[in-house]
């Protein structure tokens, strides 16, 4: 019962011969204008009201109008660089016809897109399988997934079908490992309890890092890691145990310990798995890219 302002009744005004689009996820329409076979497609601005609005109404739309199809895939990595991966695949990219490859990096990985031109979808599809054969032939290791899989679901699918309980402590990622891993549906049946332990005095008392640990290598270090990754585990009886710490800046660094330092810790049934890393950015690039590479060592271990 609230009355339309003067710019909610605007949305609904459109040209009489033009095909209206609905909008499933806002107020504001689409239209398509086509006169002389030229066409106009006016879309809404957020992309979770325009991309839904594309896909529902206007490829369908478009199909229509031409004899031929493109169909893309998308491979995801993770652990190489945007310029080792091109230096890896450089004669295929080179020598591209149909289908095109185009990379592109973003948050921690890298994805390559396949994109196939034919009569049909299912010789788009041919053309792509084939492409994406040989490049997984070079840097297959590095591929978590495809098109819109994310690395948290595919980690977490892994642990729910292994049905392996895990608990993460965070310290510079301040809890972003363990919300990441939550977006999964099913996810609380393996997922038993997430850590912010920041302070010193938390490492100690609720993951039973030794004082000593601290004092002599202090938090940002591997040893710490190690403690904090078991800590978690054995407090929570799990099969796995996570851990996070470093500096994420902007402050805070030293010659000895710059910015950017980061390690990450894996128990995983009695196996301890650390891994230190020199990260650059922002502090919030910093603490993605911690729960990125920490979420593939896991990866890898649960692949093995």
């Amino acid at each position: 019962n609230i009355e339309p302002t003067l710019n909610n009744k605007k949305q609904a005004l459109f040209p009489k011969d033009c095909i209206i689009l609905e909008n499933n996820n806002g107020t504001a329409p689409g239209a398509i204008f086509s006169k002389d076979n030229k066409y106009i497609i006016l879309l809404p601005g957020p992309p979770k009201e325009m991309i839904p609005m594309f896909n529902e109404s206007v490829k369908p739309y478009l199909m229509k109008l031409t004899n031929t199809t493109l169909i893309s895939k998308t491979l995801r990595l993770i652990g190489i660089g945007e310029s080792s991966l091109e230096e890896k695949i450089l004669d295929i990219i080179e020598n591209q016809t149909n289908p095109t490859i185009a990379p592109y990096a973003k948050d921690g990985e890298v994805t390559l897109r396949i994109t196939a031109k034919a009569n049909d979808e299912k010789e788009a599809k041919i053309l792509i399988e084939d492409m994406k054969n040989k490049i997984q032939e070079r840097v297959g290791e590095y591929i978590y997934g495809y098109d819109d899989t994310s690395l948290e679901e595919v980690v977490a699918k892994l642990l729910v079908e292994k049905n392996l309980t895990i608990a993460i402590s965070e310290s510079c990622t301040g809890g972003m490992v363990s919300s990441n891993l939550i977006n999964y549906p099913g996810i609380s049946s393996v997922f038993m309890e997430g850590c912010v332990t920041y302070s010193n005095e938390a490492k100690m008392n609720r993951l039973e890092v030794k004082k000593e640990t601290l004092d002599r290598y202090g938090a940002v270090s591997e040893e710490t890691a190690i403690e904090m990754a078991k800590g978690i585990a054995k407090n929570f009886n799990t099969d796995i145990g996570l851990s996070t710490t470093g500096l994420a800046g902007p402050g805070g660094g030293t010659d000895e310990k710059p910015v950017g330092l980061v390690y990450v810790g894996i128990y995983i049934k009695g196996k301890m798995i650390v891994k230190k890393f020199n990260f650059t950015g922002s502090r919030q690039n910093i603490r993605l890219r911690t729960t990125k590479n920490l979420l593939n060592e896991l990866r890898l271990e649960l692949i093995k």
